[in-house]
């Protein structure tokens, strides 16, 4: 856990985003962001915590350390960008092409195959890049984490010249009923999470994993036994019952399937 002071030197403010204007911090290598509307930096470390048990390779998704920000609780994470490259979202790159929000565009897409087929298309035509296995691994992540803010500024192209590839994983503060302000905590986790909303292209996580299929697999024991180890949390409750509802994606049993076929 990191303590860190930060004078409004590094303040760094993203605006002209579909969520509206963001206040982040960069000093050194890292990007700093303090919590704003639940435990967001638990949740960040957690999420990435659990990636280190999954086979998805360390370059495939940001990692977060939590802590304190002026001595507000808050998270860090390395700056993932080599020299010469440009991150560029899917919702600026579609600003910047036609001058219009895609979240809005997307809204009037009656149906959610077709939304994200636009969306496929439309990342296909300006960079030559099929998305489709990034964002199969992102709406795996996101069913399991409960992930409430999957919108369009938290899914990134990667520019170096004119060579494009798929961001990390980033953003996934707003995950483990962190921030939902529809929870009761009198009710079972079972009951909460009825009340998660996903995004960008459905309401329903199972939905869009249902369209992409398995992003990739954990190793559901030694998760647990990390988890288990971390500090008590609701946040940490919630991932161990996801983890539960999900044990197809133990990479133990996939290696059974195989070996029986």
């Amino acid at each position: 856990m990191f303590r860190e002071k930060m004078g409004n030197e590094y303040l760094v403010v993203q605006d002209g985003t579909s969520e509206g204007t963001q206040i982040k911090y960069r000093k050194g290598e890292y990007w700093y962001k303090k919590d704003r509307r639940g435990r967001e930096g638990l949740a960040e470390y957690l999420v990435s915590g659990l990636l280190a048990y999954s086979d998805l390779k360390e370059d495939e998704y940001a990692v977060y350390e939590s802590g304190y920000i002026n001595d507000s609780p808050g998270c860090r994470s390395k700056n993932f960008l080599k020299d010469g490259e440009e991150l560029v979202t899917f919702y600026r790159l579609y600003y910047n092409e036609f001058g219009k929000d895609l979240s809005k565009i997307l809204a009037v897409i009656e149906r959610m195959e077709e939304r994200i087929e636009f969306v496929v298309q439309f990342i296909w035509q300006m960079c030559g890049l099929d998305v489709t296995d990034y964002l199969k691994k992102i709406f795996t992540l996101d069913m399991i984490t409960l992930n409430e803010d999957r919108h369009l500024n938290n899914l990134a192209v990667l520019f170096s010249g004119n060579k494009a590839s798929p961001a990390p994983i980033f953003d996934n503060g707003i995950s483990l009923l962190t921030a939902n302000q529809s929870v009761n905590w009198y009710f079972p986790i079972e009951e909460n999470v009825k009340r998660v909303v996903a995004r960008p292209f459905s309401g329903s996580h199972e939905k869009m994993f249902q369209y992409f299929g398995t992003g990739f697999h954990l190793d559901m024991d030694s998760a647990r036994k990390w988890l288990e180890k971390e500090e008590i949390s609701k946040e940490r409750e919630v991932l161990l019952f996801q983890l539960e509802r999900y044990l197809f994606l133990d990479l133990k049993e996939t290696s059974k399937l195989l070996s029986s076929r």
